[in-house]
């Protein structure tokens, strides 16, 4: 039975007829860029009240964490792309999906052993979140690396429009 429902997953394609990415993978993808997200929050509810900027913490923007996200952002913007009119930058990272996610989620790693490594003393918040979500981080890199519908996923793009010779 499990295996009938792993092979019913490749009979899920978009109307490009390629796989369509899985809603388990968007949510691994904002896990991955959690500053990202976060950033987004603190400016739209920033508007509201100046105190969501005190999320960001005692150094204001995360320059170093938004650097080190970027990776899984690009490969996010890669997956939105997932159209025949598609650039070449867009299928170039798709294919690199896998080895996007796997530096990611090593970048996320090091930072936070960084930071971590700094702190006096570990508390619930924030520190013990940060090591939770990179243990999150490394799940997702290894559940890409052997589920073979990740391979397939990674290695599709829909074919490139093509301009009729006779127009």
């Amino acid at each position: 039975m499990i295996g009938n429902v792993q092979d019913s997953a490749f009979l899920d394609v978009d109307r490009h007829g390629v796989l369509r990415v899985p809603g388990v993978l968007w949510l691994g993808f904002a896990v991955m860029a959690r500053y990202w997200i976060l950033m987004l929050v603190v400016t739209v509810s920033a508007r509201r009240s100046q105190e969501s900027v005190l999320l960001l913490g005692d150094g204001g923007i995360p320059w170093g964490w938004l650097a080190v996200q970027l990776p899984i952002v690009l490969l996010m913007a890669a997956g939105f792309q997932r159209v025949p009119t598609a650039g070449r930058w867009a299928r170039v990272l798709w294919r690199g999906g896998r080895w996007i996610i796997t530096l990611t989620a090593l970048l996320n790693l090091g930072w936070t052993a960084h930071l971590l490594m700094q702190s006096d003393a570990w508390n619930l918040w924030p520190e013990l979140f940060l090591a939770s979500c990179v243990l999150i981080d490394l799940a997702i890199a290894i559940a890409v690396w052997r589920d073979r519908f990740f391979a397939q996923l990674f290695s599709e793009s829909p074919a490139p429009e093509t301009k009729d010779p006779k127009a």
